[in-house]
């Protein structure tokens, strides 16, 4: 049932108090238009996201500064206390903890041997940057030991908050296309749907997107590990600088229309490279049971278009600057994540109970 203006109002003016408090608003006023005010509480309901990536970027830059001038006077308190440079003091440090052994060289050069950037190197050097590789990776390790003793032991005190991420609200819709287990036949409920899985993640990704191909693994993982548990939903989110995202999306959109998304998406994939107009048909074609429906929505794909708008600018208001993002239960994930990221939030989630 359609709300009517005065409802909707209210119900946005209740929703953006809270959020707007949440976020450190007072009802100050914003803006006006046309003599109607719009508070600052309004506009953080209304772009909750992008607030919070700004709160972050602030956040990040005190913390990282707090941490540099922390290291800095560490070290210098360690050249004090030894009498010698602060470089000396480091190096003397760094050396008693951080070994790199001969066989943690070996495995490392053996994994990368195929590369071919790295195969044109000679075996010493190769085993040369290799070292210098681990050796600063450790080191950047210890640094961080140290940091979160100096927090610990009170040496480091960040007083700037850190922003609290809110659980964003994202209401599915009938052009969203979901699927409850790791197969593109999986689109019927498995034990629960779309309302009732205690778990319900929100993707946004794109066809081009090396880094959502790279998640790939990992989500079919989690559907299959969660089966009967989850529902798993995909949203377009197009960068501007891949000219093939969009029309791969409205393909993906036409062949949904006879229950064959999926298949499409997996066909896409698997083929990022060769994304022309004529291969998006050749995959298509194998998908879909009506062909010629099929290239007519393709030819006229203004509708799908249309949703695909939709979707990026939902993305927007909930924040979604890149790709993959993912939202388990209103809680956002970032980038292309190993299976044990999204595990810890999934349980987390599991252990609340099933969402009201």
């Amino acid at each position: 049932m359609k709300m009517s203006n005065a409802t909707w109002y209210l119900r946005f003016t209740i929703a953006s108090v809270l959020v707007g408090a949440s976020l450190g608003f007072a009802a100050e006023p914003a803006f006006k238009v046309f003599g109607t005010t719009v508070t600052m509480d309004q506009v953080a309901t209304e772009k909750q996201g992008e607030f919070f990536e700004m709160d972050r970027k602030k956040f990040d830059i005190v913390e990282g500064m707090a941490q540099s001038q922390f290291m800095q006077k560490f070290w210098e308190k360690k050249a004090t206390d030894g009498k010698v440079s602060v470089e000396e003091a480091r190096r003397t440090y760094m050396s008693k903890i951080v070994k790199i052994s001969d066989k943690e060289i070996k495995e490392m050069t053996e994994k990368h041997k195929d590369n071919p950037q790295f195969a044109k190197f000679s075996k010493d050097e190769q085993q040369k940057q290799v070292r210098d590789y681990l050796t600063d990776r450790s080191t950047r390790t210890v640094e961080v030991d140290i940091v979160r003793q100096g927090m610990k032991s009170g040496d480091l005190v960040i007083n700037y908050p850190q922003p609290k991420e809110p659980i964003f609200s994202l209401t599915l819709s009938d052009t969203d296309h979901t699927r409850f287990g790791p197969g593109s036949d999986d689109i019927k409920t498995m034990g629960c749907d779309r309302k009732t899985c205690p778990i319900t993640v929100v993707e946004y990704s794109e066809f081009q997107c090396p880094y959502c191909s790279k998640a790939m693994p990992a989500v079919k993982r989690v559907l299959t590990e969660y089966r009967g548990k989850i529902s798993w939903t995909t949203r377009d989110f197009p960068l501007s600088f891949h000219d093939r995202a969009r029309p791969a999306a409205a393909a993906a959109h036409c062949a949904g229309d006879q229950g064959k998304f999926w298949h499409l998406y997996t066909s896409i994939f698997d083929n990022q490279n060769e994304l022309k107009d004529e291969d998006l048909k050749k995959y298509a074609l194998k998908a879909v049971p009506d062909k010629a429906k099929w290239e007519e929505c393709f030819k006229n794909s203004a509708a799908k278009n249309a949703v695909i708008d939709a979707n990026i600018e939902s993305g927007m208001k909930v924040g979604v600057t890149g790709t993959p993002a993912f939202f388990i239960n209103g809680r956002r994930l970032s980038g292309a994540l190993p299976y044990e990221e999204f595990k810890r939030i999934i349980d987390e989630e599991m252990g609340r109970g099933k969402k009201s």
